[in-house]
């Protein structure tokens, strides 16, 4: 069931602009956590910064993704990926996060908005599952 939700959610992202706050790459992950639990825990960061700058000083704030992940059920993945699963980069100014489908890793991009990077080009710090 996850597989399929996940590729649904896909499909409606391709066609989305990037924008800080509303459909940027947090936004695209925290929505598809809410599609899987029928939470709203995306409505607590919706525009809540319009900018890199903004976003980057709110994330600051905000506690961690491997927290965030631990705190909502995720559990730290230590097999093969498996579509669903979440990867966190870590990086020195704003973390980023990955969801791992069908060998790629799929996320919003400032400049081009959905895309898809094949798994064996990005190192990542930490896989998550729920």
């Amino acid at each position: 069931m996850k597989t399929l939700a996940l590729a649904k959610y896909i499909a409606r992202w391709q066609q989305k602009e990037f924008v800080w706050g509303e459909t940027d790459c947090m936004m695209f992950a925290m929505g598809f956590h809410d599609a899987q639990t029928g939470q709203t825990k995306s409505k607590s960061i919706y525009r809540k910064y319009v900018s890199k700058f903004e976003a980057i000083r709110f994330y600051k704030n905000f506690v961690s993704i491997e927290s965030w992940l631990a705190n909502n059920d995720y559990a730290l993945v230590t097999d093969e990926l498996k579509d669903g699963d979440f990867v966190v980069v870590n990086n020195k100014l704003i973390d980023n996060g990955y969801y791992y489908w069908r060998g790629s890793f799929v996320t919003m991009d400032e400049e081009r908005g959905l895309i898809r990077i094949d798994s064996s080009l990005l190192t990542y710090n930490s896989a998550w599952r729920l």
